[in-house]
């Protein structure tokens, strides 16, 4: 779940055994907040004389609105972007100038430009206990 909620535990079990995890992020789009992915993201695959700036503007908003410790490592933990809600203010205002529409819906578009390095450790760590929960249960010997 979104990490909006300071005022709830980190993980709690449901009733149901439902385990629940929360974002240290506000929100799961906050770890989306890096600016060499954004930058990549916002550079058209073929550029013409009149978007090759479209970017540099994106940026431009990244470097007068982030915290300069979020600029310079956007994988580390920051309060900012722990009560910031990305996808309703920093995203939007980035792709405005940088001329690009694009919906929350179309957020993965983003992430697909990540390269592992660029990946927070904590999206890793949250994928990683789904994987063990979804994973099927290894087969027991085979009675003969």
């Amino acid at each position: 779940m979104d990490g909006d909620n300071r005022g709830l535990p980190d993980s709690e079990v449901t009733a149901e055994g439902l385990t629940v995890l929360r974002w240290r992020r506000y929100e799961a789009e906050s770890y989306l907040v890096h600016p060499m992915v954004l930058t990549r993201f916002a550079t058209p695959r073929e550029p013409d004389l009149f978007s090759t700036s479209a970017p540099e503007k994106g940026l431009d908003f990244l470097r007068e609105e982030l915290p300069p410790a979020v600029l310079r490592n956007p994988l580390g933990e920051h309060d900012y972007l722990n009560v910031t809600p990305a996808s309703k203010t920093l995203l939007p205002a980035f792709f405005q100038p940088a001329g690009i529409s694009i919906t929350k819906n179309e957020y993965y578009q983003i992430a697909a430009q990540m390269l592992p390095e660029e990946i927070p450790a904590e999206v890793s760590e949250k994928l990683d206990l789904i994987e063990r929960v979804l994973a099927p249960a290894p087969a027991g010997p085979v009675a003969e």
